[in-house]
């Protein structure tokens, strides 16, 4: 019996030693899920910065900010606990490796994304007369969110396109607010890319509706790239506000097409949010 209740002791003895031994983490210390999710977002927010030009990177606080905002916490947060886990490398090494672990599933989830958007632009090398460019989702939504506020698309020409063809990009957009007093509005821009020269149309949404914005190329020059981009515009920057595209389509006319079909009552339905084309 007496044996039996010194083991017992031991036993106790062993386990409050080890609780002891325990790593205890000071208040306003982040825990080490927390440190994860924070960490993935800085390191993308790092990265995004690094791939903007020269004279942007002057924006590199905002994106931090994203970062922290995300997350619910302040730069200050932040810096207190990374102090605090340099502090024990065994600890941070851990969390490097899950966060190495998750980059690995999102890369991969990227890379087969990627195929999958590479395998669906297939079209863009269609002879038709009428062709539907768009190879990008067809409904969007924007927000003030540094990676949200801004839709774009980039391509370069190829052999089906044709001098004078005439490009029609289409948008519903809707703004969405519990604020009816912050006005919200987004900027369209399309332009034609040559060697030496731009042409441009663009306008300014300040409501819900449908925007067509017209394009022809130079009936002499051949285009070397065709981009265009929205931009959202919200002077709040309350993340509850939105901007909903959706039906988004990018149609390509041959010349043949436009002057002898019904195409040009599609294009006169531009209704004036258009701008004309500039050099």
């Amino acid at each position: 019996m007496r044996r039996r209740f010194e083991v017992s002791c031991a036993l106790l003895l062993l386990l409050l030693l080890l609780g002891g031994c325990r790593l205890r983490r000071p208040d306003g210390v982040l825990p080490p899920k927390k440190m994860e999710a924070v960490l993935y977002d800085y390191h993308l927010a790092q990265a995004v910065v690094m791939e903007l030009p020269r004279e942007e990177r002057y924006t590199r606080d905002a994106y931090m900010d994203w970062c922290f905002a995300k997350n619910g916490i302040t730069r200050e947060d932040f810096d207190n606990s990374l102090v605090w886990y340099t502090r024990y490398p065994k600890e941070l090494a851990e969390i490097y490796r899950r966060l190495g672990e998750r980059l690995d599933k999102e890369y991969d989830k990227a890379s087969r994304s990627l195929q999958q958007m590479e395998k669906n632009s297939t079209f863009l090398v269609s002879s038709g007369d009428s062709v539907d460019l768009w190879y990008l989702n067809r409904v969007n939504i924007l927000n003030t969110s540094v990676y949200m506020k801004r839709l774009t698309f980039s391509f370069p020409s190829d052999t089906t396109f044709h001098v004078s063809d005439t490009l029609v990009w289409s948008i519903a957009h809707t703004f969405v607010s519990p604020f009816d007093s912050v006005p919200q509005s987004a900027y369209l821009e399309l332009s034609i890319y040559y060697n030496d020269s731009v042409s441009a149309t663009d306008t300014l949404l300040l409501g819900s509706g449908r925007t067509i914005l017209t394009l022809t190329t130079d009936s002499l020059i051949p285009m070397t790239r065709i981009s265009g981009s929205v931009n959202y515009m919200d002077p709040s920057d309350n993340r509850s506000s939105m901007l909903l595209l959706s039906d988004v389509s990018l149609l390509r006319y041959h010349r043949k097409e436009v002057l002898s079909t019904a195409a040009p009552a599609e294009l006169g339905a531009d209704d004036g949010s258009g701008g004309g084309d500039v050099e």
